[in-house]
């Protein structure tokens, strides 16, 4: 199937990325058949839709044609999942993280769609070739991980399965850019693709900073924003959910390095039922609304440079195995976090011995093996300007 043979468009789960999926596709001019398994999450998913379709008319950022046209033609839904699949050429499955859910979503999926339909992940974390083999069609099987709040985010990662065939990723990739969005492409199946992945070690490093009682998460999020970041690491983690991220580092403890485990202060929060914004506290009181960060806190026991060096290491290691080029793991990052530069960009800045032996220090110093150089970067190979 080619990306002109697209016309309809399911959505199954109509959670916070799902509608959001499917209000791009809307937008795009797709007709949309939206599921969910209860009425009261289809009522809420239209609710938001409506809202956010009616902010960008007032913004102009869409037509008064487009917006009716969406109501009245191009949305519809069900509860039922044979009918939301039956005649869409691409569903993108928007479900939560549960591994044997999607694989059993992606089994009842199959059996009521057409022979030529795309099925999609929007999977985060999980393995597109374990969630494909639960198919008899696992080349046309292709992970698309949209990222929150999906209108607004530009970054879609396309990631092949082991199976997934080079037609299908074409496909996805071209959709994503009739959808207006900016596509990377991930040609390795890997634990948490690229911006998860490239994230992970800073994450790490973060937590064992705050583990060791160099620093408190308020003075590293007041350091972080006086670097111009909207919001400090640690609100992040809050902000999105510490249950959220806590399950991801004990899936990327297991798939990729022990040193992704949760660090010790997220697992008390977690055990504790605090898990951030959602719940009222986390790292923070959220009870009153956004929490003021003090700058006056910011810390300089943390240098930048430090967690800057260890997303570049793993970055390298992408590369290392074939998952990405530097240039979609920079686009990645750019867009995907809002980061001025990607990390291969910023790595051009340092010559080979500085990041060597400062890897080796953190490695050292937080006994972590995923710290440690990898080949690339003792050899220097990162300079170059063909990966």
């Amino acid at each position: 199937m080619k990306v002109e043979d697209i016309k309809k468009v399911g959505v199954i789960g109509a959670g916070d990325m799902g509608h959001g999926i499917a209000e791009v596709a809307l937008i795009a001019g797709y007709s949309v058949m939206l599921q969910d398994i209860k009425q009261e999450f289809i009522d809420r998913a239209l609710n938001k839709i409506d809202q956010s379709l009616t902010k960008l008319l007032d913004k102009k950022k869409i037509t008064e044609e487009s917006f009716d046209r969406i109501h009245k033609e191009l949305l519809h839904t069900t509860l039922d999942l044979n009918e939301a699949v039956r005649d869409s050429d691409l569903i993108i499955e928007a479900v939560p993280e549960d591994l044997e859910l999607k694989k059993g979503l992606f089994r009842d999926m199959e059996r009521a769609c057409s022979d030529e339909a795309i099925l999609a992940t929007n999977t985060s974390t999980l393995s597109i070739t374990e969630i494909s083999e639960a198919t008899q069609r696992p080349h046309r099987v292709v992970g698309m991980h949209f990222f929150n709040p999906v209108v607004l985010m530009k970054l879609v990662e396309v990631i092949k399965g082991d199976h997934t065939g080079e037609d299908t990723m074409e496909t996805a990739y071209q959709f994503c850019i009739k959808l207006g969005k900016e596509p990377v492409r991930v040609k390795k199946d890997v634990p948490g693709f690229i911006v998860n992945r490239v994230q992970a070690p800073s994450n790490a490093l973060l937590g064992a900073i705050v583990d060791h009682g160099i620093a408190e998460p308020e003075e590293i999020d007041a350091l972080f924003r006086r670097l111009g970041r909207p919001m400090g690491p640690f609100e992040l983690l809050d902000f999105t959910g510490l249950d959220v991220s806590y399950n991801v580092r004990k899936y990327f403890a297991k798939m990729i390095s022990p040193d992704l485990a949760p660090f010790n202060l997220m697992k008390k929060k977690v055990e504790a039922g605090q898990f951030g914004k959602k719940t009222g506290r986390g790292f923070y009181d959220w009870s009153k609304g956004r929490p003021q960060i003090d700058l006056s806190k910011a810390t300089e026991k943390v240098d930048p440079k430090d967690i800057l060096a260890v997303q570049i290491n793993e970055a390298t290691k992408l590369i290392e195995m074939g998952a990405a080029t530097a240039e979609d793991i920079d686009k990645a990052i750019v867009n995907g976090t809002g980061n001025e530069k990607g990390p291969m960009e910023e790595a051009q800045q340092f010559d080979p011995s500085e990041l060597v032996e400062r890897l080796e220090r953190l490695s050292r110093t937080f006994n972590k093996e995923i710290f440690k150089p990898t080949r690339m970067i003792r050899e220097g190979g990162y300079l170059r300007k063909d990966l």
